[in-house]
């Protein structure tokens, strides 16, 4: 009975599944199976598969790209930096010999303790305000944007790569990631990268506003307190004539031929004087500590006298710094670039939102083939009708509320056009302005120095002379000599305004000229 039974069992085995008697042939040919040669052929020139670690070539092209841009950012904003349109830019061997004052008080102080001239006191201003300290910091932080449009999403790859099944289903494993994760323009990365290259500007201008500032307000004082201190000189070389005047109203009174009323009016304008001399020397006090506040220097240093020197008398021409102030003020320009930015946003929310138009070769991602079977991650087909399916129709079904913000974005943009415009014209007019105090302040110091202020002395000094010889009167004598100090002080003061209205003119244009 059992050998029957056994005979039975490999009878049925040997009918019913023949292949399993050939198993050793099956195997033999699986092992040396090879695909027919046209296939072969395809294969062989196909790229080579990228590495798992995710990354794209343009993707880390576009990384060194940033990065580059970033370098020579970084480098144009240095104090010797810049491509030549700089408010200023200091002679190099100057800067080197002053740099230290940047984070040495004493040195800063010790610099300016003596004579010292506009160019040292622009240059420590330069290192030292921290106006400047704080735009740079602000500048420097928007220049981190640049390794954060790259960042997350070179995260993500890396995520990606360590966590997704290596299963491409058919064909090479080419071109794994997704299409919207690509970098070049005009993808969501190139418009990032676009943004913050231009909130980077914007820095950049406000930099080197803050840079304009400091050194103009440098400007300014320096020529200020230089008047103070010829002020000083004239009105107390002015007070030495009023006490050889009061010495000759005296005599004149002793023998009889002057009454007291003229030594007093003598003594009344002397006090006057002296009085107005205190407060010249308090202004003078002022202006230092206004020097220690733009240099950021302990309070109570020690600030010696400006090297002052002769005006520049040169006068631009009125249409070449008004297109020059077109071309360089940094207010237009942080304008411009906000304009710009402002566009690349809209841009970038319309590809966000908006079906762009494409040539459906990027409609299906190379995702791993893992919608059946236990590890099915994705359904292999729609289990659910959505809205926007029908042909022609946005990707977006909430496309609707991110377009009513585009409008908002659009009107926002026409007016900051609108902006820059009555801006440009803003500059017109104060370029205008600051060039006619120019003129004016040239030819007033011409009028006062070489005319008013000689013949205000000769005219003081025949009034004394004629009051010794008694043909004057003490009042008339007094009216001249005053005369004689306010057109010196005058005459000294336009000298002063010529350099501050130059500066004031170079601050709205933008640059030094």
């Amino acid at each position: 009975m059992k050998p029957l039974a056994f005979i039975l069992i490999a009878f049925v085995h040997a009918y019913l599944f023949p292949g399993c008697s050939n198993y050793k042939k099956l195997s033999a040919a699986y092992d040396s199976y090879g695909p027919p040669a046209i296939v072969s052929s395809r294969a062989h020139n196909m790229p080579i598969a990228r590495d798992i670690s995710g990354k794209d070539e343009d993707f880390t092209e576009q990384k060194k790209l940033l990065e580059k841009m970033s370098h020579q950012w970084e480098d144009s904003i240095k104090p010797l930096g810049g491509n030549g349109d700089r408010f200023f830019l200091p002679a190099p061997e100057k800067f080197s010999a002053l740099e230290q004052a940047s984070g040495d008080s004493a040195f800063a102080v010790n610099a300016l303790s003596g004579e010292f001239t506009l160019e040292t006191l622009e240059i420590i201003a330069y290192l030292r305000n921290k106006g400047i300290a704080s735009a740079q910091k602000a500048f420097n932080g928007k220049l981190q944007g640049y390794t954060q449009v790259s960042n997350t999403d070179d995260i993500l790859r890396q995520y990606s790569a360590f966590t997704q099944a290596i299963m491409t289903g058919v064909g090479s494993m080419e071109d794994r990631d997704s299409p919207a994760m690509k970098f070049p323009f005009p993808g969501i990365m190139a418009l990032k990268g676009q943004i913050v290259g231009l909130e980077v500007k914007i820095a950049a201008e406000e930099l080197e506003t803050a840079r304009k500032s400091a050194v103009s307000a440098s400007r300014r004082v320096y020529w200020n307190l230089g008047y103070y201190y010829s002020a000083i000189e004239i009105t107390g070389s002015m007070l030495e004539f009023f006490d050889q005047l009061e010495i000759s109203a005296r005599r004149r009174y002793e023998v009889g031929k002057a009454g007291l009323q003229d030594v007093i009016r003598v003594q009344i304008q002397k006090a006057t004087m002296a009085e107005e001399l205190i407060t010249l020397k308090e202004e003078q006090k002022n202006l230092k500590t206004n020097i220690l506040n733009i240099l950021d220097l302990p309070s109570g240093s020690k600030i010696g006298f400006p090297a002052i020197r002769e005006p520049r008398m040169g006068l631009p021409e009125i249409e070449k710094i008004t297109a020059l102030a077109f071309e360089r003020s940094q207010d237009l320009r942080k304008m411009k670039a906000s304009i710009g930015r402002m566009e690349r946003m809209i841009e970038m929310a319309e590809t966000e939102i908006y079906p762009g138009l494409t040539q459906n070769l990027s409609l299906f991602e190379n995702k791993a083939v893992n919608q059946v079977g236990s590890i099915r991650t994705d359904e292999p087909f729609s289990v659910v009708s959505k809205a926007y399916a029908g042909e022609g129709l946005p990707k977006n079904p909430w496309f609707g509320s991110a377009n009513a913000y585009i409008l908002e974005t659009r009107e926002r943009l026409k007016a900051l056009q609108n902006d820059l415009k009555n801006a440009e014209n803003e500059t017109m007019v104060n370029v205008r302005e600051a060039w006619f105090r120019l003129h004016r302040a040239i030819r007033e110091e011409r009028l006062f120095s070489r005319k008013i202020r000689e013949l205000s002395r000769l005219s003081a000094e025949i009034a004394g002379l004629r009051y010794e010889a008694g043909v004057a009167e003490m009042k008339d004598v007094i009216e001249f000599y005053m005369s004689w100090l306010e057109s010196g002080l005058n005459s000294q003061k336009r000298k002063i305004q010529i350099e501050i209205a130059r500066a004031d003119l170079e601050e709205i244009v933008g640059s030094s000229f």
